[in-house]
């Protein structure tokens, strides 16, 4: 199983949403909305055996645990059938376990899924973990233009909206520059020590500019047949409703009007300092002046 799981991973702001809901919208990808249980879980179940789907009590309790995870309540699971499932399937270890919640959400979506995928940004906190969990996993490392990420650090910080999973960020470019080197060499460090073949960087503008043959490419390096559907995302409506508020550019096309933009939004100074701070990751992504 541990071969057919995607992380979708990035800095915040870098499109890993809308890159989520591309992949989705592949009729043999499952990547639900952010939930990080396979992380919050770990500790209280990692020991998790045969056995255990035996036991009524160890199902209930773990069902219970599942249903008060933050955001759970958007992937609107039928935990009757998700504690069925655990029954037929009898998950040997902790990891296989957490793979069937994705799994109960495909199928409530009618999917015959080949690859289940997890895209959390945070995990980039937490990439050991994942590995021990899914040694032979896809990690898809999405970048962005850290200065055009910058612009968007800013925006939502000033974003009104009462939904509860408004992400805390950054609100100065000394430390947005910061943050977007150290995550990005964090999950370059990580990447090193993987088997190469498992792993994939994309542009985000790469995505903006040529969705199809981003998409392509992901597709070949997965191994599984290139889908039309995957630009129809936008008729998919699989964004909750409670993160919406900073994600409606995952209901659009592609607009390529959100490259380069800190040339306008930034002042001189700022974008000197960004540069400067940042220059060598810059230079890596092939992100120039």
């Amino acid at each position: 199983m541990s071969k057919k799981v995607i992380f979708v991973i990035g800095n915040p702001r870098s499109g890993t949403s809308l890159l989520r809901i591309m992949l989705h919208s592949h009729p043999s990808i499952c990547i639900p909305p952010e939930c990080g249980y396979v992380q919050w879980w770990w500790k209280k179940y990692k020991n998790w055996s045969v056995s255990d789907n035996s036991s009524s009590e160890k199902r209930h309790e773990y069902i219970q645990d599942l249903k008060s995870s933050k955001k759970i309540e958007t992937w609107d699971l039928d935990y009757t059938q998700l504690e069925e499932l655990i029954i037929t399937e009898k998950p040997a270890n902790y990891s296989e376990l957490s793979l069937l919640g994705i799994q109960q959400y495909g199928m409530q979506q009618g999917k015959s899924t080949i690859y289940f995928g997890d895209k959390n940004n945070y995990y980039i906190d937490h990439l050991e973990l994942i590995d021990s969990l899914y040694p032979q996993s896809k990690i898809l490392h999405i970048v962005r233009d850290g200065r055009d990420v910058a612009c968007s650090y800013l925006a939502l910080n000033k974003l009104d909206s009462n939904s509860p999973y408004l992400p805390k960020l950054a609100n100065s470019i000394k430390e947005i520059a910061e943050d977007w080197v150290r995550n990005n060499l964090i999950v370059e460090d990580f990447l090193a020590d993987r088997d190469l073949s498992n792993n994939f960087r994309v542009r985000y503008e790469d995505v903006i500019l040529d969705s199809e043959k981003s998409l392509t490419e992901i597709c070949n390096w997965l191994g599984i047949s290139y889908s039309m559907e995957m630009m129809k995302y936008t008729e998919t409506q699989v964004e909750p409703l409670a993160t919406m508020d900073w994600k409606k550019k995952t209901r659009e096309m592609p607009d390529s009007n959100n490259i380069g933009k800190y040339k306008e939004v930034l002042g001189p100074r700022d974008i000197e300092f960004f540069n400067n701070t940042a220059k060598e990751m810059l230079q890596k992504y092939a992100y120039h002046d």
